[in-house]
């Protein structure tokens, strides 16, 4: 196991899913989802963490950490998913990963907690479009770095 590539792996995936993420977020509808939702019981404030910038410190912590596991499950399962070119392969794995990760989180959320539907929704989505981009980018890099 190559755990210098699995880790150079997950932070550059973690970057682009990131960069993703940030983008729909920033979406002005997606904004306005989320300023809807803020007073709700069901939004934590960010103040105690020491504002935006520190929570983003460490969301994008979180991430790399997630990036790079999904990398090591990718360095396990990616021989026997039979799609080329590597990009494909990659956003078929994150696919996969989606369907038995963050979909089922998405559902569970819906039935459990008091979050807007449309909340649940924008975040199942958006969840689906950063590991895709995390798949895409780690089937890319993963088959180039030896």
């Amino acid at each position: 196991m190559n755990w210098k590539k699995i880790i150079l792996v997950g932070l550059v995936a973690e970057v682009a899913a990131f960069i993703v993420g940030n983008i729909l977020y920033l979406n002005p509808w997606v904004a306005d989802i989320y300023s809807a939702s803020a007073a709700s019981y069901c939004s934590k404030p960010m103040e105690p963490f020491g504002g935006v910038g520190n929570w983003l410190l460490l969301m994008f912590a979180g991430g790399i950490l997630s990036s790079i596991l999904l990398t090591l499950l990718y360095s396990y399962t990616e021989k026997g998913i039979k799609i080329e070119p590597n990009w494909k392969k990659g956003l078929f794995f994150g696919f996969l990963f989606w369907i038995v990760s963050g979909l089922p989180t998405a559902y569970n959320t819906w039935l459990l907690h008091s979050y807007p539907d449309l909340l649940v929704a924008v975040e199942a989505f958006n969840g689906l479009a950063g590991v895709l981009m995390a798949g895409a980018v780690i089937g890319i890099m993963y088959g180039k770095i030896k």
